[in-house]
């Protein structure tokens, strides 16, 4: 996923690079640097998922 596409998904989501750290299951670091360099293929996943389905899901995902 390049950064361009992880900037437009968090855009798109209503988030930043912080808020979503924690739902993402990452640091704030992490997410800074995939807004830097690109994120990996599961990422670009995990957001469609998100995207389609809902922050709920990633919740869940989460628990």
């Amino acid at each position: 996923m390049t950064p361009e596409a992880y900037r437009a998904a968090l855009q798109r989501l209503g988030y930043n690079q912080t808020t979503i750290a924690p739902l993402l299951g990452v640091t704030q670091r992490t997410s800074q640097r995939y807004a830097a360099d690109g994120a990996p293929e599961y990422m670009a996943r995990l957001l469609a998922y998100i995207e389609r389905y809902g922050v709920d899901l990633a919740k869940e995902m989460g628990k």
